[in-house]
């Protein structure tokens, strides 16, 4: 998989995780607005600077430009560097460089025909506007594959960074280590999985019954009492008495799954999953709370305020919908979404 898959690490938060892959034999993209930041990353292979870019302090309107301004230069990098069949942007969506660029650079890239997901990062206290404004944009791509979530609240994010790079990897190395004879699962399989579009939470755990990996699974999927929750696939190598129909009773009923089966551990990834509401209604009443406060520091650092008649809680549309109601959107069209 390591030729299948390949990452552009945006932003300071982006590049931390991002050397996790990397250093699992992943190739990786680091772009900055920070020389600083990019300086940190040791050992990595590609790294590109944006030029004009001394960091965006949290202003994810420069980052935004920044990008239109150089995106030829960035397109070229990406082309030359990353020749693989699904690309992940990793980006934290409560900061400046990554918050601003990841949902447009994502974008961009569907535009061009790519295979586009996201891993993304929502902070746990502050920065809650960017976050909010992130994931206004985010939700409303047609056609992105796969998006992870960390949520920060639910630890310390170094350690939620490695565990998510682990378990990730080990979800891709499916089709090499584990083999059975009631089945397996193929490196198609893995990349249908993610490349379905939605929200997607990756689980691994030494569980011994169903209701271990289904407790894991729930507490991932943010919100498990959510009866209209939607899921695309569900692809396992179940060990022990975990069971693929224990687990679809739990959380619904995919469009399919794909099996296999070892002695070790379970390994399950759900894709096709509707955003996390209830995360992001928090987000939003965190923000409706602080709304005067919130525009006075948006004026004073020339921000566009809050967007009027956004609802990023709406149930996704399909893949591809919004691109097949009308021609598709030029490069111009999509970068003036941004700004």
């Amino acid at each position: 998989m390591k030729n299948k898959i390949a990452f552009i690490a945006v932003g300071q938060a982006g590049g931390n995780i991002g050397q996790l892959f990397e250093r699992r034999g992943y190739t990786v993209l680091y772009i900055n607005t920070s020389q600083e930041d990019l300086d940190t990353l040791e050992k990595a292979k590609f790294k590109y600077h944006i030029p004009g870019g001394e960091g965006c302090n949290k202003d994810r309107h420069k980052a935004k430009q920044l990008i239109i301004d150089d995106f030829d230069h960035i397109a070229g990098e990406i082309e030359s560097k990353l020749r693989s069949d699904l690309i992940f942007v990793i980006f934290a969506s409560g900061g400046g460089t990554g918050s601003g660029a990841g949902p447009m650079l994502m974008d961009l890239l569907i535009g061009e025909g790519r295979c586009v997901g996201a891993v993304t990062v929502i902070p746990s206290r502050e920065a809650h506007i960017n976050s909010y404004e992130c994931f206004s944009e985010l939700t409303q791509i047609a056609g992105t594959s796969a998006c992870f979530i960390l949520d920060n609240e639910r630890g310390e994010k170094l350690s939620l960074n490695t565990s998510f790079a682990k378990d990730f990897c080990a979800f891709l190395e499916i089709p090499e280590k584990h083999k059975s004879m009631k089945g397996n699962v193929d490196r198609a399989e893995i990349e249908e999985t993610l490349k379905a579009h939605g929200m997607a939470v990756v689980v691994r755990r030494k569980a011994r019954e169903s209701a271990e990996i289904i407790k894991a699974i729930k507490a991932n999927i943010f919100a498990p009492a959510e009866a209209d929750r939607a899921v695309k696939y569900i692809t396992a190598s179940l060990s022990g008495g975990v069971k693929m129909p224990d687990i679809e009773k739990a959380v619904g009923t995919p469009i399919d799954n794909f099996q296999t089966f070892n002695r070790d551990e379970t390994i399950c990834c759900l894709s096709g999953l509707t955003y996390p509401q209830s995360r992001l209604e928090a987000i939003y009443r965190k923000v409706s709370e602080n709304r005067d406060v919130i525009k006075k520091n948006l004026e004073a650092t020339h921000e566009t305020g809050l967007k009027k008649n956004v609802n990023f809680l709406e149930e996704l549309e399909p893949a591809g919908r919004q691109a097949q109601a009308g021609n598709p959107l030029s490069k111009r069209d999509i970068m003036s979404k941004y700004l």
